[in-house]
């Protein structure tokens, strides 16, 4: 059946269905993402799209959809479904349009760019598709990137993956990894006016903090030539109970941002033998560092593509992870989509009507065999 969907209207639709996964106010937590999937599976079933929904956390479930053209090189386009708190904004879930922007949580990250590849590959008739695309949409991208990590054990071959996200139209082909972990230092608590029948947890945690530091220095000693620095931050401390008492807990949150040359598993190993035999170590979160070569005939069709509707960009690069770096082990990555960073995450989020548009445009041109 053939169905014509307006990506304008579709990312309102997916704005006022709230799918919160850090902080939620409004979203129910065992199913984040559900009402999202349920949405676009039912567009799939309407235009009669070969789909399916399978569970990458419990109760929450990436959507998964086929648009074939066997012998075409296969792509692999993916968008998230979650967003973060919508906390503090007034009318978060409204997709109001005002002014040429779409307004809500999630109008730029990452409903909008969602809505303009989905559409786009609606909208497409079957025999006219340059590519042999598997869309997904993925839960969990703002926590733990779980969605991408279980569409990444299915082992799906690309030639491509676009990871749609909000780049104003420009194609990023290197992000920095990241390594997130809580170490938890014991003491022995005992009244301050004695502290040498105690064991001081801060103490312990000080000696630490100096060590990490050293391994930040060694981090940073090679930097890459576009993405920079490698980076070690303490982000959060807490620690000791009353002013009158030597603290027996101390903890910190470290934030290590890593270049492709490195492994995130060789950071965690690092950071454990830097504790080993002073505190625990529980892991957070991971994700590699992408870094693609632009000389691919595929990444060049899309910025031919974009420069033709009049957005000629030049490739740059970011220092946040998306979902790329959970399959960029298994072909070339890339990060596009309509939309500004800088309001992904804001209290006044919004999408400038114009760029969700053209990236509609764009990809109906990227996409089509024509």
């Amino acid at each position: 059946m053939t169905i014509t969907i307006d990506p304008v209207e579709l990312t309102s639709r997916l704005v006022q269905i709230p799918s919160e996964s850090s902080t939620p106010l409004t979203t129910r937590q065992e199913s984040v993402e559900e009402l999202v999937a349920a949405h676009l599976s039912s567009i799939c079933r309407q235009a009669e799209v070969e789909h399916e929904l399978f569970t990458a956390l419990p109760g929450r479930r990436n959507l998964i959809a086929r648009f074939p053209a066997p012998g075409r090189p296969s792509l692999l386009i993916m968008a998230h479904m979650d967003t973060v708190s919508a906390r503090e904004m007034s009318a978060p879930f409204s997709g109001e349009i005002k002014e040429g922007r779409l307004l809500g949580r999630g109008a730029c990250d990452d409903k909008g760019p969602l809505a303009a590849a989905f559409a786009a590959l609606i909208n497409i008739k079957a025999g006219d598709r340059a590519f042999d695309t598997t869309f997904a949409a993925t839960v969990d991208e703002e926590c733990t990137m779980s969605g991408s990590r279980a569409l990444a054990l299915r082992k799906p071959e690309f030639d491509l993956c676009i990871a749609l996200e909000p780049t104003t139209l420009r194609v990023i082909h290197a992000h920095k990894g990241v390594y997130r972990c809580r170490i938890i230092c014991g003491g022995k608590a005992c009244h301050s006016s004695q502290p040498e029948q105690g064991r001081n947890a801060i103490i312990a945690m000080y000696d630490i903090m100096t060590d990490l530091q050293r391994l930040e220095f060694k981090l940073r000693r090679h930097p890459d030539r576009e993405l920079g620095r490698a980076s070690l931050a303490i982000t959060k401390i807490n620690g000791g109970s009353s002013i009158n008492i030597i603290p027996d807990h101390c903890e910190i949150s470290v934030d290590i941002r890593l270049l492709p040359s490195h492994d995130p598993a060789e950071a965690a190993r690092q950071i454990r033998a830097i504790c080993a035999g002073r505190a625990k170590v529980e892991d957070i979160f991971q994700a590699r560092a992408i870094k693609t070569d632009l000389d691919n005939q595929h990444i060049k069709r899309l910025r031919r593509a974009t420069a033709a509707q009049g957005h000629d960009l030049p490739p740059a690069t970011a220092s946040y992870a998306t979902d790329c770096a959970q399959l960029c082990h298994l072909g070339p990555c890339i990060v596009w989509g309509p939309g500004d960073i800088a309001q992904a995450h804001q209290q006044n989020e919004y999408i400038e009507l114009e760029q969700l548009r053209d990236a509609h445009k764009i990809l109906l041109n990227f996409l089509s065999a024509a």
